[in-house]
């Protein structure tokens, strides 16, 4: 994990709650040189692939898709 990866993606987590997309989110570092898991809780009205597209767009260069988990509650 380094600083300024784990800071680029909160403030790209950030802005995705900010336009009313997610309600929360949640980095899971496993390790030092893990990628972490992104555990996101969407807001009841976007659909799962909207929000995968969106945050993909976000997170462009810094997550992969198969990093990010959408949890509904």
């Amino acid at each position: 994990m380094t600083v300024q990866l784990h800071d680029l993606l909160t403030e790209a987590l950030e802005s995705i709650k900010s336009g009313g997309l997610i309600r929360r989110y949640s980095l899971v570092w496993a390790g030092r040189s893990e990628a972490p898991r992104i555990i996101v809780w969407k807001s009841a009205d976007v659909a799962d692939e909207a929000l995968r597209r969106t945050m993909m767009r976000s997170l462009a260069g810094l997550a992969a898709e198969s990093q990010i988990v959408i949890e509904k509650d």
